[in-house]
């Protein structure tokens, strides 16, 4: 893999870079390429369009496997014509071959039962230690005997003074005040198989090397908000300033709008669940090697990775519905043209997603009520592809329909219809819904000095689940329970591939499945993605950015899941693996035999991961949703937006990377409870339920104190910071954000911006002075960046430690970060046509070194043959048969 230090280097002006004329020849460059815009409604069929290049790879990707198959099924017509019967596959090996031994035992514990895990962070590794006490880990959070500052962050339970965010964040843990250099802190790191810490510069305990030394089992989790080393390895980042400078405020807000930091402290969540899949990843390895590790997560890098289209249009600017490598903010407008909020006819927001359904569902319904204009026109649109040609006329048409209708009932009936909308509600009404009802969601638990508050539950769920998690118990002292008894790791884990040994059977599609699956294979997992011909359309072929960019590193299988023969060949498959995930609807997997239930034989350790909107069970179980219907259901549209706009939201499909990544921590779980109990485990990732933890703080602050939050733009919620904002910059849509907490701070910012009369200006002089007038006192800050370039504002401030960043987009992060180019974090993998497409690296290094990535996506089927033959045993002869009957298609 070739990583180039300058942007030019690591962009991509095309999915293939163009070969030397020795190697590709004139045909190549002459082949039929087919237009992503059309590619849905033409199947992936080659058009005469020359801006997309996206049809070259169709045409050649997988003519290895196409050879392979072809010969194979020669050889079975010719042996059928002598009438020879051609050899049958052997069966499936037994687990044994996989160092594997599993045990009948009853499930006694949650998964992660006896994991001993010290942490010592902020926001993200606090998230990343909640998740893991989530799984059952013993999570001891650490705090310095002067106090944890996570305990002074509003809001508060009542008069209390009980922070709710702190009680959310820690939930399940205990929580004791240590030095960690003391014998006691010595004591909790000698026999402790994780830390999880933020230490930068000075605030470390204990130098590195000094730390192995004396831990020498210790897996070490860095989480900071740079990475450990680099040129902004120092810089003072917020969630509002990760945002701006990781380019997800970039494509969040309109036009007429600044850039908008996203609601709820998503990036901690964010990198808080990469953490926690490292952490796992990273017990691995040390179980394999026999001693520690260390993993250094970059959060920059992190939230980099889980912008979507921002660096999607980068490495593939001529490859959709744009028409600049620079994604744009476009409020709710997804990238695609398809998802956009619009309001009824009371204000309230509706978030319409016609891409499914749209001719033999949407238009229909328009028609009962005579909303459907022209487009029931047959001669003006004679099929999809023409109505795909003018999505922006059928978007405004839904529009007009929508305001003149109530957005709750269009959203019921359209789920009825299997429309994947969502009506935007605020948290009042997100918590009160028949579904988190049935399933239990909410509980009661005790807060000290308050009493009684519903509390959200977890964020994935599994059946081996212990108690509801509740607020932190906080302790004198901490001593371990239990050590884990596991069985050994199968495979050779390394730093470049800590999952090696992990097999995945892979039946997601589109974005959130194959993202998560796609940190599994990153960290050096052997995913088996599975598809079929009936389904080789749009966000599923090699035509779409989507695939491209999310299904690297993955093996290929064609399989036609319509024929009981191919399910068969599933089944087997599944013996062979440690986990199966799909993101279908509920049932899918079930009736194929695919469930755990009716692999209890075959495969009894075997993590089964479903990624349903709603989950499995509920009145809700069948509804459909896309990241953008999560969104509008939970709060996260409402809140991120600015006063009197419910109709902004995020600019990019959070949900859809988050759930993704949560069921790859699923899958971790489930193979760490196998490993303790020899038993397998059905995990839930109900992207509804983890919408709505992302929104923990403030749920609770609702049942609280019956706080129903408003958005507040780039404010902080809480009113913790002041002035906290996003500024206008020198140059056409250039910004800074800047974040002061403290008079000290504002003091500091005073004398940078040269303007030492505001400390003393009674509107400013205090906190509560300058929340309460922030409307001056973003107009006194806006007035001074205005004319002055964002990069030298945010050197300026972060010269005197204040919190600050340029708003960067696609192009400044390819070609501007010099903490990204100075990490190698961007460049090009290759492609199986020869060629070479740009990619970013996965954001950790581990004992010094990044994961490898391998090799970009994979055409559809280009691995049946090799996975055949090397799992199941099977003879050329016996695939080739499957061939000639169309199961392998």
């Amino acid at each position: 893999m070739t990583f180039a230090r300058s942007g030019k280097g690591c962009r991509s002006t095309t999915i293939w870079k163009k070969m030397t004329t020795a190697k590709m020849g004139a045909r190549s460059r002459s082949a039929p390429r087919v237009c992503f815009a059309m590619a849905n409604a033409n199947r992936g069929k080659p058009c005469s369009s020359r801006v997309c290049c996206m049809g070259v790879r169709q045409a050649c990707a997988a003519r290895l496997h196409r050879t392979k198959l072809r010969r194979a099924g020669q050889r079975v017509i010719r042996r059928a014509a002598s009438g020879t019967r051609p050899l049958q596959g052997r069966g499936p090996r037994t687990l044994g071959d996989r160092s594997v031994r599993f045990r009948a035992m009853e499930r006694t514990s949650t998964p992660l039962a006896g994991l001993r895990v010290v942490e010592q962070a902020g926001w993200a590794g606090a998230f990343a230690g909640r998740l893991l006490a989530d799984g059952g880990g013993d999570v001891v959070r650490v705090t310095p005997p002067g106090g944890d500052g996570l305990d002074a962050e509003p809001p508060f339970f009542g008069e209390s003074g009980v922070s709710i965010q702190a009680a959310w964040y820690n939930a399940g843990k205990r929580v004791v005040a240590l030095n960690l250099a003391s014998d006691e802190g010595r004591e909790l790191l000698a026999e402790a198989d994780l830390l999880v810490e933020d230490w930068r510069g000075g605030e470390a305990p204990f130098e590195a090397e000094a730390l192995q030394a004396a831990f020498p089992q210790l897996v070490r989790l860095s989480v900071t908000p740079m990475g450990r080393e680099g040129p902004w390895a120092r810089l003072a980042v917020n969630d509002l300033v990760a945002n701006a400078l990781s380019g997800a405020a970039s494509v969040t807000g309109t036009a007429e709008t600044p850039p908008l930091t996203g609601y709820g402290n998503q990036t901690a969540h964010i990198v808080g669940f990469y953490a926690a899949c490292c952490a796992l990843a990273g017990v691995r390895l040390r179980d394999a090697s026999g001693k520690g590790c260390h993993f250094d997560l970059s959060s920059h890098e992190t939230l980099v990775a889980n912008t979507e289209q921002m660096l999607m249009q980068w490495f593939f600017p001529e490859g959709g519905r744009w028409t600049t490598a620079i994604a744009e903010r476009q409020g709710s407008l997804h990238w695609s043209g398809g998802y956009e909020c619009y309001t009824d006819r009371n204000g309230d927001g509706l978030m319409v997603t016609p891409s499914l359904g749209l001719i033999d569902k949407l238009i229909p319904w328009l028609e009962e009520t005579d909303s459907a204009g022209d487009l029931t026109d047959r001669e003006r649109y004679p099929d999809l592809i023409a109505l795909v040609k003018d999505m922006a006329h059928v978007m405004a048409t839904l529009r007009d329909w929508t305001a003149e209708n109530v957005a709750d009932e269009l959203f019921m009936e359209a789920q009825r219809k299997r429309l994947p909308f969502g009506a935007v509600w605020p948290v009042s009404k997100a918590v009160a819904t028949p579904q988190v009802e049935a399933r239990g969601y909410f509980t009661e638990q005790d807060v000290a000095g308050y009493g009684s508050v519903r509390f959200p539950g977890r964020l994935i769920s599994t059946e081996a689940d212990g108690p509801a998690p509740g607020p932190p118990v906080r302790v004198d002292e901490a001593a371990w329970g239990e050590r884990r008894k596991l069985e050994a790791v199968t495979g050779q884990p390394t730093a470049g591939a800590p999952l090696a040994g992990l097999r995945v059977l892979d039946f997601t599609h589109v974005l959130a499945g194959p993202f998560g699956t796609r940190v599994l294979a990153d960290l050096g997992a052997d995913v088996i993605k599975v598809g079929t011909a009936a389904r080789n359309a749009g966000a599923n072929t090699l035509n779409h950015p989507y695939y491209l960019s999310w299904n690297r590193n993955k093996r290929n299988i064609c399989l036609d899941m319509r024929r009981e023969e191919a399910r068969e060949l599933a089944r087997r498959l599944a013996g062979q693996c440690d986990a199966i995930i799909d993101n279908f609807s509920a049932g899918v997997l079930a009736r194929w035999g695919l469930s755990r239930e009716g692999l209890a034989e075959s495969a009894p350790g075997l993590t089964v991961v479903s990624m349903g909107g709603m989950g499995n069970s509920g009145p809700w179980r069948d509804f459909v949703t896309f990241a953008p219907t999560i969104h509008a259901i939970t709060g996260l549209t409402y809140l991120t937006s600015v006063p009197g706009r419910p109709d902004i939201g995020f600019g990019y499909s959070l949900t859809d990377h988050l759930s993704g990544v949560a069921a790859a921590l699923g899958i971790l779980e489930g193979v760490e409870h196998r490993r303790r109990t020899g038993q397998g485990l059905d995990v839930d990732v109900a992207q509804y339920e983890l919408g709505l933890g992302l929104m923990g703080p403030a749920m609770l602050d609702y049942f609280a104190n019956g706080v129903d939050p408003e958005p507040v733009a780039n404010r902080h919620p809480f009113k913790a910071w002041a002035p906290h904002g996003i500024y206008p910059a020198t140059g056409e849509d250039r910004w800074v954000a800047i974040a002061v907490r403290g008079d000290e701070q504002w003091r500091a910012l005073c004398d940078v911006m040269g303007a030492p009369e505001f400390a003393e200006d009674p509107r400013f002089a205090t906190h509560e002075a300058r929340v309460a007038n922030q409307d001056a006192l973003d107009g006194c800050v806006s007035a001074w960046t205005a004319g002055r370039d964002r990069y030298e504002v945010m050197d300026a401030c972060q010269a005197r430690g204040l919190v600050a960043g340029a708003v960067q987009d696609g192009g400044d992060i390819a070609t501007r970060d010099p903490h990204l180019a100075a990490r190698e974090f961007l460049g090009t993998i290759p492609t199986e046509d020869g060629g070479e497409q740009g990619a970013e690296r996965f954001p950790a290094y581990i004992d010094g070194q990044r994961p490898t990535t391998a090799y970009a996506a994979r055409s559809l089927g280009a691995d049946t043959f090799d996975v055949l033959t090397e799992l199941l045993d099977m003879s050329p002869e016996a695939i080739g048969e499957l061939v000639a009957d169309g199961v392998l298609s």
